[in-house]
C-alpha cells in the first residue's frame, strides 16, 4: 500500500512538462545595466527575467556603498509583463549601488543574485567601437579594442578592468625590425580632441586569466579609469574568432550613457 501511495505522489511529476518542472527565472537584462555607469540617477530598477515571476515572493533591494537601503520596498511586475520586475528608488546621489534580487518563478522555483551600477558625473570621454574576438576552447587570454576621444582637458588613461578576467593591462604591439613585440603601457596620454584607436597590431586591452570563454554575439563590461575624468563602464561586443573589425552597428558611450 505504501508503494502505491508513493507512485501516485510521483505521477504528477512524471506527467508535468519538462519546461514547467525545471523552469527558473534567470536575470536577462537590467535597467540600469549590470556594472554600468549612468549620469542621471534612475527613479527605479527594473530586471527582466527569463521566466515570469511572482511579485509577492520576489524582491529587489538596492543598497548604497554603506549598506543602507535606498529602494522603496515596492517590488511589482510591469503591466501585462510578469517577466519584468521593478522597484522604486529614493533620490540617489553619485556613488556605487548594489542590487540584491531574489526571484520566485510562477512555478515556485527560486533564483537570486547581485550586481552593481554607478551613478556618476558626466565624463569628458567618448568611447566607441568596443569589441573583442571570440576565444578558442581553453584560451586563458584575449584582447579587446576600442576608440577613445577626450573631449575635455588633456588626461591619462591609468587603468582598465573587467570582471571576466583575473588581470587586465594596457598593451602595445610594435614592429621592431620586422619582429612583432608586445609591451605593457603604464599610462596612456590622451590629447584633447584626438581619437586614440586600439586595434590589432597596436594598442589593445590584454585580458589574462579569463574566467569565462568569449562567445560571438556576447557582451561584457570594461571599466576605464582616468587620471582626472570620471571613470566609465562600457559594454564590449564579441566578434567571431579571427575577426579583424567589430561587427554590426557602432556602439558609443560618453560618460557611461549609451548613444
Amino acid at each position: 500500500m505504501r508503494r502505491i501511495h508513493a507512485l501516485a505522489a510521483a505521477l504528477p511529476l512524471w506527467l508535468a512538462p519538462a519546461g514547467a518542472a525545471f523552469a527558473h527565472a534567470h536575470l536577462k537584462t537590467a535597467e540600469p545595466a549590470v556594472d554600468s555607469t549612468v549620469t542621471t540617477a534612475p527613479s527605479e530598477v527594473a530586471i527582466v527575467y527569463s521566466e515570469g515571476v511572482e511579485p509577492r515572493f520576489s524582491t529587489i533591494e538596492v543598497q548604497d556603498a554603506g549598506g543602507k537601503r535606498v529602494d522603496k520596498a515596492d517590488p511589482h511586475t510591469a503591466p501585462n509583463d510578469n517577466k519584468r520586475l521593478l522597484v522604486s528608488l529614493a533620490p540617489l546621489a553619485t556613488g556605487i549601488y548594489t542590487v540584491v534580487w531574489h526571484a520566485t518563478a510562477v512555478d515556485t522555483h527560486k533564483t537570486e543574485g547581485t550586481f552593481h551600477f554607478t551613478v556618476g558625473a558626466q565624463s569628458a570621454m567618448a568611447v566607441e567601437k568596443i569589441w573583442a574576438r571570440a576565444t578558442p576552447p581553453g584560451a586563458q587570454t584575449a584582447a579587446a579594442y576600442l576608440t577613445i576621444t577626450d573631449h575635455g582637458p588633456a588626461d591619462h588613461l591609468v587603468s582598465i578592468t573587467t570582471p571576466i578576467a583575473g588581470m587586465t593591462e594596457l598593451h602595445e604591439t610594435t614592429n621592431d625590425g620586422g619582429v612583432m613585440k608586445m609591451r605593457p603601457v603604464g599610462q596612456l596620454a590622451l590629447a584633447t580632441g584626438t581619437p586614440v584607436t586600439f586595434a590589432p597590431g597596436g594598442y589593445h586591452i590584454m585580458m589574462m586569466d579569463l574566467k569565462q570563454p568569449l562567445k560571438a554575439g556576447d557582451t561584457f563590461p570594461i571599466t576605464l579609469t582616468f587620471e582626472h575624468a570620471t571613470p566609465i563602464t562600457v559594454q564590449a561586443s564579441v566578434a567571431p574568432l579571427g575577426a579583424s573589425a567589430p561587427m554590426g552597428h557602432d556602439h558609443m558611450t560618453m560618460g557611461g550613457a549609451s548613444k
